[in-house]
């Protein structure tokens, strides 16, 4: 059996695969580190939650939870072959899935500071697996890989050149295994072998980003060298003019830690409406969504404030279409993945009603799979199978 974990900095997801990719059992921790942390699995069609008062302190009393679950559900972890670990920023030196050693560890401790909210935790999965599985080989699965074929012209920025060559400091992308994942099987549903389709994937979540493919390889990306370029988001601000943090510092009196904090954790969304959740936005404006409903009446300042945001988010995905659209010049389909792009018909056709493109663009819809996409990585690696 393989054992997929995507470890956030609150949440540890896992997945169970068989030695076919059959999805055997999977689930979430969710609010690690806080009150009440809640484990959800799902075996076959039994469901089970477990919610600790106390709360679990990290990935490891977790994934040991997890086991704990798991063994009673009748799985024994002396099946797992393999653990594939999705790893969010592997820099320019990891562009495969890589087997880990100690060495690579120590490796990848160094994009802990590219990544500083997700590679952390990404880590301590790993270690934690290491700890309650020492004889399983692990693998990690690099979300960063997929946009090593951008060309140079398009993942660099126009700094002076030690910044790259020294500092690292480029175009990354993220959210590469999820594009990966539904661009492969947007060339499933259309017939085509991956190599000759052109795409433009749209992964429209709490964090989004837009990515241009052609021939099945990534040639451009909405996000940079973090994950806060790029579209509006929940809480990120996406694309601005790079002088503003500086204002922030020299004239709001911010201090630089601040405004990282407010670019990242107080912008998009939650900046403009109060609202960090684009279900509470869309309600707001008098669109019905099952189990968001509103309290009182909005204000007209506030509803004003939720179009102006409903209109930026649109605008920013359409931008980045059209423009990846014009580079690509075929264009075989645009893909709508991630909670809000599969979920939300709404925000869809409010973006594609903003291109002026003759003829209309094919949309597709395809639910992302991480995990399975991760579970593939591994398998193919032929570690533990």
């Amino acid at each position: 059996m393989i054992l997929v974990i995507n470890c956030g900095s609150t949440t540890l997801k896992f997945r169970i695969f068989d030695s076919e990719l059959k999805e055997l059992a999977g689930g979430l921790v969710d609010r690690l580190g806080q009150p009440r942390t809640r484990l959800d699995c799902q075996v076959g069609k039994k469901s089970e939650r477990r919610t600790f008062a106390g709360g679990l302190t990290d990935q490891a009393a977790a994934l040991s939870e997890v086991f704990s679950v798991l063994t009673e559900a009748g799985f024994e972890t002396s099946d797992i072959t393999s653990v594939g670990h999705r790893v969010v920023h592997g820099g320019e030196e990891f562009v495969r899935p890589t087997r880990l050693t100690r060495e690579v560890l120590r490796r990848l401790r160094k994009y802990s500071r590219l990544a500083p909210l997700h590679n952390p935790a990404n880590l301590a999965g790993i270690e934690a697996a290491a700890e309650l599985l020492p004889d399983v080989e692990q693998v990690a699965v690099f979300d960063t890989a997929f946009f090593s074929t951008l060309p140079d012209y398009a993942f660099i920025y126009a700094l002076p050149w030690e910044y790259y060559s020294r500092h690292g400091i480029r175009k990354y992308g993220f959210h590469g295994i999820s594009h990966r994942y539904v661009s492969e099987e947007a060339a499933r549903r259309l017939h085509k072998p991956l190599g000759r389709v052109n795409l433009i994937t749209c992964h429209l979540g709490g964090g989004s980003s837009v990515t241009a493919i052609e021939g099945g390889q990534a040639v451009d990306t909405s996000m940079g060298f973090t994950p806060l370029q790029g579209l509006t988001m929940a809480t990120r601000c996406g694309d601005i003019d790079p002088s503003i943090p500086l204002f922030m510092v020299d004239t709001l009196g911010l201090t630089v830690d601040e405004a990282h904090d407010v670019l990242n954790h107080d912008s998009g969304l939650k900046g403009l409406t109060g609202h960090a959740d684009l279900r509470e936005v869309l309600v707001q404006l008098g669109e019905g969504i099952g189990g968001f409903g509103s309290r009182r009446r909005p204000t007209k300042s506030e509803l004003e404030r939720s179009q102006v945001a409903v209109d930026k988010l649109c605008y920013d995905v359409a931008r980045y279409i059209g423009s990846y659209t014009a580079l690509l010049g075929r264009v075989d389909a645009v893909v709508f993945t991630g909670g809000v792009g599969e979920n939300s018909a709404s925000i869809r056709r409010r973006v594609m009603a903003r291109l002026k493109l003759r003829p209309k663009l094919k949309t597709l819809v395809v639910p992302t799979n991480e995990e399975l996409m991760i579970a593939r990585e591994v398998k193919a690696v032929g570690v533990g199978v």
